[in-house]
């Protein structure tokens, strides 16, 4: 058996921005098999980036699960943990790892399941899949090596937003008959690089809203590619399963760790005046964009 070594790693999770003077509570693993390790990550706390103004956030206001993933340096996983909030040492993750090198992914979310992880290919670095039975949600990442050696390893990770997010305000009425709002897009992904955070499937992606969700604003996420900056968007009213409505929108601007405002009359397939404002952390509104929404 190769050598192990008794190392402490701390993955202390805050943002670029994040003041000084964070603290981390004692240590608390929810998994008894995780008091041995030898290579422990905690999560201190993240730093949370709304679209109207920068603020540090405990994990629970960011997210409801948390998948701490180790690749050996063939791209292959070795291990990986994942979480839930109310589990037992929610933000802390321990493992028994020999000396070598790896790779440390840490994903933080709040989709209704986990994503299923990819080892490497011949075309693709190793990545981490959302599905649409899952949903897609405000996404937080980070990646590095991670060498385990003798000496030991401190480490700290910063976790940034890695998704889009496009929001819809309706202008004309819902159909009357109508009990659910269907979007299907397509431009960005649901599967991200493990080594970079960017798209890397051209993903066709769904988001439903049905009752007691109806009214506006709706909102999907997307997970940009690093050389594609917008999103192709068909929003569809049903009544049972009958299809009521069904308006494309293409060409939606979108940019990571940004909102796009989509307003307009998304019900009634006619053409429309849509105004368009691109949203960025610590940036000014962009220039309002008019765009025509096709007729059917």
């Amino acid at each position: 058996m190769r050598k192990m070594i008794s190392s402490l790693l701390w993955a202390a999770v805050s943002g670029v921005m994040l003041l000084s003077g964070v603290s981390c509570e004692k240590m608390t693993l929810g998994d008894k098999a995780d008091e041995e390790a030898n290579v422990v990550l905690s999560v201190c706390s993240i730093e949370q980036t709304p679209f109207k103004q920068l603020t540090r956030a405990t994990l629970a206001d960011v997210c409801t699960r948390l998948n701490f993933i180790i690749f050996d340096k063939d791209g292959v996983r070795v291990d990986q943990k994942n979480q839930e909030l109310g589990d037992d040492g929610f933000g802390q993750a321990g493992f028994t790892l020999p000396l070598g090198d790896y790779r440390l992914v840490i994903v933080a979310h709040s989709a209704k399941g986990n994503p299923t992880v990819n080892k490497r290919s011949s075309s693709k670095n190793e990545s981490v899949s959302f599905s649409n039975a899952n949903g897609f949600t405000d996404t937080f990442f980070a990646s590095q090596d991670l060498t385990v050696g003798e000496d030991g390893v401190s480490l700290e990770v910063n976790l940034k937003r890695i998704v889009a997010l496009i929001r819809f305000i309706n202008v004309d009425p819902i159909p009357v008959k109508a009990d659910s709002v269907r979007f299907y897009y397509k431009g960005g992904s649901g599967s991200l690089d493990a080594l970079s955070g960017w798209g890397n499937v051209n993903s066709e992606q769904y988001a439903g809203f049905g009752k007691g969700r109806l009214s506006a604003p709706y909102e999907i996420y997307t997970i940009p590619w690093q050389d594609k900056e917008s999103l192709d968007v068909t929003v569809s009213t049903y009544g049972n399963t009958d299809l009521l409505t069904s308006t494309d929108i293409k060409g939606i601007p979108i940019r990571r760790n940004s909102i796009t405002t989509c307003r307009g009359a998304i019900f009634d397939g006619k053409v429309a005046r849509v105004q368009i404002v691109i949203q960025a952390i610590n940036d000014e509104w962009g220039s309002p964009i008019e765009y025509e929404i096709p007729v059917n």
